[in-house]
């Protein structure tokens, strides 16, 4: 009985982490445009209509303590962040949350949150990779002939005052 070895190409693990760097690099971007959000708490409760919550009256940020906090990301994931008895008015003026030190690291968590997308842009860098890694040759053998090629074939005359008189009266 004959042994066989088998044998990994050493640009596929290289391919797979190279991918997972450019993916998480990827929704980490896209995760900058997560808003934040709060519901003060309040002594009179809130009234929900159809998952909005309206809260009725008027109140003082300075000293109404934050009730829930939470981000909700660009792919639709609602993410409950802790309060630690933060005040409505350091989620609104400069304060410690407004750093980007604080908010890039709940960036960097609500990648994890959002996996599926994580691993969908791993996935789909990872092939492309592996793709022009091993068809490179022949990738820019069919490319390189197309941008020889112009797209516009037609020739323009140069506008002069002259030429656009003589065009207006035609």
């Amino acid at each position: 009985m004959e042994k066989k070895t088998i044998q990994v190409d050493r640009s596929i693990p290289k391919s797979v982490l190279i991918g997972f760097v450019l993916a998480f690099a990827t929704v980490f971007v896209i995760q900058h445009f997560s808003t934040f959000s709060y519901i003060p708490n309040l002594s009179r409760p809130a009234i929900d209509y159809g998952h909005k919550i309206v809260i009725s009256g008027t109140y003082d940020t300075r000293i109404t303590p934050v009730g829930t906090l939470y981000q909700t990301t660009p792919f639709g994931t609602k993410i409950d962040l802790p309060t630690n008895g933060m005040m409505c008015s350091e989620l609104l003026y400069d304060s410690e949350f407004k750093s980007y030190s604080n908010k890039g690291l709940l960036y960097a968590k609500s990648v994890f949150s959002d996996y599926k997308y994580l691993l969908l842009f791993w996935l789909a860098y990872t092939l492309i990779i592996l793709f022009f890694k091993r068809y490179r040759l022949k990738v820019l053998i069919l490319i390189l002939p197309m941008l020889g090629m112009s797209c516009d074939k037609t020739k323009q005359e140069p506008t002069t005052p002259i030429n656009n008189a003589k065009n207006r009266f035609k």
